[in-house]
């Protein structure tokens, strides 16, 4: 008999997927795909997989700094540009703030807090 997942790791997941999707859907493949490995890692109830997604919000060049256009080779119009900046904020934003407070839990609970 397999554990049911938590209902808020598989929401992070879920949340990440959305993200991936988004972006994909765009064509950034970078981010697309270091997000969408994140999710699978996570499904599989694996910490490094919430770890290895915080990780993408530090320093220069991190998914903070994406902003999907033309000129940074994205397939969207012009006037697509605020709103799916938008919803990519809206999705990192919910995302990390999930992903935040299970990390905090989850090291919480190895630790003994």
């Amino acid at each position: 008999m397999t554990k049911a997942m938590h209902p808020d790791i598989a929401e992070l997941a879920n949340r990440i997927d959305a993200t991936a999707t988004l972006l994909y859907s765009f064509g950034e493949q970078h981010w697309g795909s270091w997000l969408a490995k994140d999710a699978a890692t996570i499904r599989n109830l694996d910490l490094r997989g919430v770890e290895h997604f915080l990780g993408a919000f530090g320093g220069m060049g991190s998914i903070n700094d994406l902003v999907i256009c033309q000129l940074n080779g994205h397939k969207i119009a012009e006037e697509q540009v605020d709103t799916a900046n938008n919803k990519l904020r809206s999705l990192l934003s919910e995302a990390t703030a999930l992903a935040r407070k299970l990390y905090a839990e989850e090291v919480g609970i190895k630790h003994g807090a």
